[in-house]
């Protein structure tokens, strides 16, 4: 099963040159190969770098020479990669990226794909760590120093290169990193759908397959969304200050938790996929099951009340027509949406009636009503049908 991590990381000059050795895996570096049964599927030394460089590490070097005191010398993405991949898919994947959100802008850039062994399950953990500069090229040359000075608007030849932000175009850098992070989820999301599109596991003697994709998401933000309840894993880190058994087995057993929740939330939606009508508590069915997600979401999450009056009035006036065409009666509707946002208990909630033809046992989780047994209302925290925003 795929996994995301895509992190973002900056370093001031004095850092550029030490890091491009150590993902290239050179000089002081050259012997991790060896003590970490590591293996280094690609290496690329330096694209969309400017007319001065002749190796590579001629312009990391000169970033950490020449780049303004406590600039950032260069930025880092740190991405995993699928395991599912062979390694040239991986370097097929990185490369679609890159051209897409870095060779556009000419950022003078280097990455590396690594393969190393996970020191608790022992399966491949491949990753990809990306570092450029913001000092794009732009094809006018420049000495070493003088690449990297100030840019001149009015007469660029005579300064440095321009400086291109992240964050150019967007509103803010953290809407910059929500853009980029849900980039690669799609991008990355799009090619499992080509290659590996499925993976399938078997739980209690039965078969289950499973979506393959990944997303950005917390795991905090994707429980509220979807009503799971995934574990974050510690971070085992680099080195061995964290490889103690004790620390390595809960990451294993969070692990096991994660892959049998992944599992579960793959049964329920199974079963929802049978359900064939949402009722009310009159046992009605209700025109859309848009609207129970929507209800849902604003009235178990609406702390305005204001605003709450607003989106049921929204909700009111766009689903009129279509309630009134299947003869429901309007004024009724109105009371009890009124009644939703006037008192602290609703006096109606949405339920599952229909029974899928057959039903998977799951662990922990307690029977259905059938359509004949009364529907109790509750004293508090009405489900509305929806996933549990």
């Amino acid at each position: 099963m795929a996994s995301y991590h895509f992190s973002v990381k900056s370093k001031n000059k004095g850092y550029a040159t030490g890091h491009y050795l150590y993902i290239s895996r050179l000089m002081q570096y050259e012997g991790i190969r060896k003590t970490s049964n590591e293996t280094i599927e690609h290496i690329e030394p330096g694209r969309c770098m400017p007319a001065f460089v002749k190796d590579p590490i001629d312009f990391w070097q000169a970033a950490d020479t020449y780049e303004r005191a406590n600039a950032k010398a260069y930025m880092e993405y740190e991405i995993a990669l699928p395991n599912e991949f062979t390694s040239e898919q991986r370097k097929t994947l990185i490369e679609t990226f890159l051209d897409k959100h870095i060779v556009p802008q000419q950022y003078p850039h280097s990455y590396a794909i690594h393969n190393v062994k996970s020191r608790i399950s022992g399966e491949d953990q491949p990753h990809c760590h990306l570092m450029f500069s913001l000092k794009a090229d732009d094809g006018i040359e420049r000495s070493a120093e003088q690449y990297f000075k100030r840019y001149n608007p009015q007469d660029p030849a005579k300064g440095g290169a321009k400086k291109i932000q992240l964050q150019d175009g967007h509103e803010d850098y953290s809407t910059f990193l929500i853009y980029i992070r849900k980039q690669w989820e799609n991008h990355l999301n799009d090619a499992l759908a080509q290659h590996c599109p499925t993976v399938t596991y078997t739980l209690d003697g039965q078969d289950i397959t499973i979506k393959n994709q990944v997303s950005a998401d917390s795991y905090e933000k994707y429980n509220e969304i979807h009503s799971t309840l995934y574990l974050p894993e510690p971070k085992l880190g680099v080195g061995q200050q964290n490889a103690t058994a004790e620390y390595l087995a809960q990451i294993q057993k969070i692990r096991e938790h994660n892959q049998q929740e992944r599992e579960l939330e793959e049964r329920q939606k199974q079963l929802d996929q049978q359900h064939e009508y949402f009722y009310s508590a009159e046992n009605n069915p209700f025109s859309s099951l848009e609207v129970m997600y929507y209800l849902n979401y604003l009235i178990k999450n609406a702390t305005n009340k204001d605003k709450l009056k607003n989106d049921l009035n929204e909700i009111i006036k766009n689903q009129g027509p279509i309630l009134k065409q299947e003869a429901w009666s309007i004024y009724e509707m109105n009371e009890k949406l009124e009644d939703s946002r006037r008192n602290s208990t609703p006096c109606f909630e949405f339920e599952v009636h229909s029974l899928p033809e057959y039903v998977l046992p799951i662990q922990n989780t307690p029977p259905k009503r059938t359509q004949s047994e009364p529907v109790q209302p509750k004293a508090d925290d009405y489900d509305y049908g929806g996933p549990g925003f």
